[in-house]
């Protein structure tokens, strides 16, 4: 069992070992890099438990993506059981990496949380919980089996106080193992933010109530030390008062038994657990939810070595803006890859997350109902979607996508609507960045457009006709009686305000697992040059001549490189902030905030 108070915290300048590591007979726990200037707040033992339960949270999930890319092997880790109840990994699992340090290693010599969850296995635990036990109910025609231990009363009557028979009612007394076992497992869900099962749970408040006192918890700096005691003695009884033990009850009593009594002192010096080379988990990390938040088609390169299947699959669930799947060949077959290349359209600060309730309006267009209250007052918004039928309020199909709030017929639309959704409405200048969010959230016409770099009218009315082929819904209800002089003019003072407001760049990323202060310090000027910024500027000329090549609206935006950099700023709702400007702005530094990233990573 991990006694976090005696973690010592440590923030390495060279090494990229993210994990706990022994040395001199004291633990230490290595964080990530930009925890610097926050390691005084996080010296604690409710900030110790929180980073590890985060940083193992993060590492199995990193793992799931190497075992599904294939990069090791889905086996167990664990190797003999010590007599001192430790357990020692026979290897290290390694995956190869671009970066400076050659390999990926998982330590696990003392993995006692991984080892007890995976133990977990709900149909033998409630198969266990069920099983023979001891009942003062009596089965007269079985009393034969018992005469051997029965008391026998001066009248010659034997008189036995108890049988040995099935019992489908829990009775949670301190012989029942698999109870322990559900408690701790529900503990140590807690710490990572997830739900056990509802009988699971109700197994482990039975224990809870019989052991323990409701507001006490392993893993509360208070009450660990008196806890731990409790639960070992409470092993010690139910493995004496427990009459039948096979192999079921041993896998449980030992698991439980390594958890209490495991000691991370008792291993040896060096990695104990853990990862090195933690750049490969950070830059899965940020490029996993750099995918969430741009659109697929505006995502012209993407580095997926450490992605998960579903995240590949949503990078690449529609076609490319531009094709620039070559840009990046050089000589003799060979390819550069950078971890991201984004055209961007929309910043930021636009897209950010943000909540609107919606309602019907039932307003009828030739029986098509389309409008939606709650997005401005006194103005007619108007949203529907391909395949609209008559009589089918377009409120009925987001209620089928987004939940409904305790108002009836009312809609709580978090996220920008599908793509086969589109509004319009009149727009009134200026426009306010909230204006922009509720056209890019509701997929306004004019703002498709401008997504899809479309700045000429003509091509724009061209493309509603396609539209309105598609489905009637948008020629008689959502573009109803618009006057196309009138559209026009809208249209291109739009475009023209965006376009002078907005500016439309390529932006080449890429992941630094390095702090701030790295970048500010005037002794690594040259190393910076010779290790990222050259690679930058090889990056910047091979997209810079594609671009020249095409001759086309795109050949004369702009090119960026922003560094994404580790940054723990546990109470900033920003995830990404730009930090100060580096090399005459050539390149930005932008801080992510680590913990909002994470969560972004378990999703």
């Amino acid at each position: 069992m991990i006694n976090f108070n005696s973690l010592k915290l440590i923030i390495p300048d060279n090494y990229s070992f993210v994990g706990i590591q022994k040395q001199d007979d004291e633990l230490y726990f290595y964080l990530p890099k930009g925890f610097y200037y926050r390691i005084s707040e996080l010296d604690t033992f409710v900030g110790k438990r929180d980073l590890f339960f985060l940083i193992y949270k993060i590492l199995g999930t990193f793992k799931e993506i190497c075992i599904e890319k294939g990069y090791i092997d889905d086996i167990g880790e664990l190797g003999t059981q010590e007599r001192d109840g430790v357990i020692n990994s026979h290897r290290g699992s390694q995956i190869q990496d671009d970066e400076d340090d050659s390999e990926n290693i998982f330590y696990s010599k003392l993995d006692i949380i991984t080892h007890f969850l995976n133990a977990y296995e709900e149909p033998k635990i409630l198969a266990l919980a069920y099983r023979l036990g001891k009942s003062n109910k009596f089965d007269v025609s079985q009393i034969h089996k018992y005469l051997h231990q029965a008391v026998y009363l001066p009248n010659h009557a034997a008189y036995v106080d108890e049988m040995l028979l099935p019992r489908r009612v829990m009775q949670f007394e301190s012989t029942d193992i698999v109870t322990m076992y559900c408690y701790l497992f529900c503990e140590i869900k807690q710490q990572l933010g997830e739900v056990a099962n509802a009988e699971i749970t109700a197994f482990a408040e039975r224990f809870r109530q019989h052991h323990l006192g409701n507001q006490d918890s392993l893993f509360d700096e208070h009450s660990y030390e008196q806890v731990l005691d409790i639960l070992k003695d409470a092993l010690e009884t139910i493995d004496h008062n427990t009459p039948i033990k096979d192999a079921d009850y041993w896998q449980y009593y030992e698991t439980i038994k390594l958890f209490l009594y495991g000691n991370w002192h008792q291993a040896e010096n060096g990695e104990i657990w853990g990862i090195k080379n933690f750049h490969s988990v950070w830059e899965s990390m940020c490029l996993t939810h750099l995918v969430q938040i741009v659109d697929p088609s505006l995502l012209l390169h993407l580095d997926d070595r450490y992605l998960s299947s579903r995240t590949v699959q949503r990078a690449k669930s529609s076609a490319k803006l531009i094709d620039l799947s070559k840009t990046f060949n050089i000589n003799d077959g060979y390819s550069l890859n950078p971890d991201a290349l984004v055209l961007t359209l929309i910043p930021p600060n636009i897209k950010g997350e943000k909540t609107y309730k919606v309602s019907a309006d039932n307003w009828d267009d030739y029986g098509y109902k389309t409008s939606i209250d709650g997005i401005y007052i006194n103005r007619r918004v108007k949203v529907g979607y391909i395949g609209q039928t008559t009589d089918n309020h377009t409120i009925n199909k987001l209620l089928e996508l987004y939940k409904s709030d305790t108002k009836p017929g009312e809609v709580i639309i978090n996220d920008p609507l599908p793509q086969n959704f589109y509004s319009f409405w009149e727009i009134d200048f200026p426009l306010a960045p909230e204006d922009i969010h509720k056209m890019y959230y509701f997929n306004h016409l004019f703002y498709i457009a401008i997504k899809n770099q479309i700045t000429d009218f003509d091509i724009f009315l061209t493309k509603l006709r396609d539209l309105s082929n598609k489905s009637k819904v948008f020629q008689l209800s959502v573009l109803r009686d618009k006057n196309t002089a009138h559209l026009k003019k809208k249209f291109n003072d739009f475009s023209q305000l965006f376009f002078n407001q907005y500016e439309i760049y390529f932006e080449i990323i890429d992941i630094k697992y390095l702090d701030t202060k790295y970048f500010r310090d005037p002794n690594k000027i040259e190393e910076i040059k010779r290790r990222s910024i050259r690679k930058q500027f090889v990056y910047e000329h091979l997209l810079q001549k594609t671009l020249e090549k095409s001759n086309d609206q795109y050949s004369n935006l702009s090119i960026r490189s922003s560094f994404w950099l580790p940054s723990y700023l546990p109470d900033d709702s920003e995830l990404l902030q730009d930090s100060s400007p580096f090399m005459d702005g050539y390149i930005n530094l932008k801080n992510v905030n680590f913990k909002l990233l994470a969560e972004t990573y378990f999703d």
